[in-house]
């Protein structure tokens, strides 16, 4: 059964044509969640829809970037690169429902080079810190 369900197959079709350069999706399954094949079908699916975004299956389990731990991980990791460049855009889990739509921004926004400016003062904020920061962000459509 497909991830991408046929009546909304070409929309994403659409939406993806307006990638402009090739975009690696890292994936990185976790052997205990259930959402890791899923994921795997989900990105192959993509790839199917617009060559230009391109997956690499590494097998394994994603090594932690600091200050995670690898308990920290509890689902399938997923990041992108440009030219063997990571973009700092990781995802963790499966984007169903609601966060769909914002995937498939980020990855056409990677493609086109689109950057995301942050505020004067957000950056001053970030700057500011002396000492590493958890921050989640759970998405809900409410």
């Amino acid at each position: 059964m497909a991830i991408i369900s046929d009546n909304i197959r070409p929309d994403v079709e659409r939406f993806l044509s307006d990638m402009q350069q090739p975009v690696t999706a890292d994936f990185y399954p976790h052997a205990t969640s259930p959402a890791s094949d899923p994921m795997k079908q989900l990105l192959l699916e993509l790839k199917d829809i617009n060559p230009l975004l391109q997956v690499v299956d590494h097998g394994q389990a994603a090594t932690p970037i600091q200050p995670e731990r690898p308990d920290d991980i509890e689902g399938p990791v997923t990041s992108f690169s440009v030219n063997g460049a990571f973009t700092g855009v990781r995802y963790l889990g499966f984007p169903g429902g609601q966060e769909f739509t914002t995937f498939l921004e980020d990855i056409v926004d990677i493609s086109r080079n689109r950057t995301v400016e942050l505020s004067q003062a957000t950056q001053d904020w970030l700057k500011s810190l002396t000492q590493p920061l958890h921050l989640e962000v759970f998405v809900t459509p409410t």
